[in-house]
Parts: C-alpha cells; structure tokens; sequence
C-alpha cells in the first residue's frame, strides 16, 4: 500500500507542498523589497490549491497519465491590502519587510505542525501493522 494513495496522506503532502512554495514566494518577495515597481506576491489559497490538484490529476488520468508522478503547479497571486496598513514605498514596491516576515514565520510553523501530523501518522499506521 503507498502512502499517499491514502486521503490523509495525500493531503499532508499537498499541505507541505502548498507551504513549502508559499515559503518560496516569500523569500522571494524579501529578496525584492528594494526592487522599483515589485509587486508583493503569495500564492493562491490551499483549498483552491487542493481542488485545482484534484482537478489536474483527473485530467491526467483521463489521458492516460500517471498523476502521481506530476508536479503540480502553485498558482502565484499578488497580495493585495485591504486597508492600507502596510502601505508602498515611492517607488511603487509594496513589499513590507515586517510583513512579508511574520507570514515567513507563520507558514514555516504551519510547515513543522503538518510536518508533525504526518510523522504521527505514519506512527499510528505503523503501530496498526505491527501491533507494536
């Protein structure tokens, strides 16, 4: 039996997945912040990421391919500010370094805890096989 064949596995790896490019879109959002005209960026939610990977992977199926085997595409947004908090520079770059570090900080904890739920449940299934 494969693990990722198995709902909740699949989906702890999509989460990881999902966070891990989110870390990336940011670091590269940090790594922009001086740059003129840059637009903040993150990428879309993880329910439309999970229902677009679902939708890719039928799609694969159907022609004949093996979905596990494909890398799934992170859709990329600019962020957008709701009130105005953050602000933008003169220079148009609305990158805020204190911003773009908290949401760091947030998916790199989100990141450790699936990375704990998965651990935990290769653990019980583990024990359910074994008996030990």
């Amino acid at each position: 039996m494969k693990l990722d064949e198995m709902s909740f596995f699949r989906l702890a790896s999509q989460r990881l997945d999902w966070l891990g490019g989110r870390q990336r879109v940011l670091a590269e959002n940090i790594a922009n912040a001086d740059t003129p005209d840059y637009r903040a960026k993150d990428v879309q939610s993880f329910e439309s990421y999970v229902s677009d990977a679902s939708a890719d992977r039928a799609r694969l199926t159907e022609q004949g391919y093996d979905p596990s085997s494909a890398l799934l595409p992170r859709r990329e947004v600019e962020q957008t500010r709701g009130d105005g908090e953050w602000g933008e520079s003169f220079d148009d770059n609305n990158v805020t370094l204190e911003q773009q570090s908290l949401q760091a900080m947030e998916t790199a904890g989100q990141y450790r805890l699936a990375a704990r739920l998965y651990k935990k449940g290769y653990e019980l299934l583990n024990l359910a096989v074994s008996g030990n």
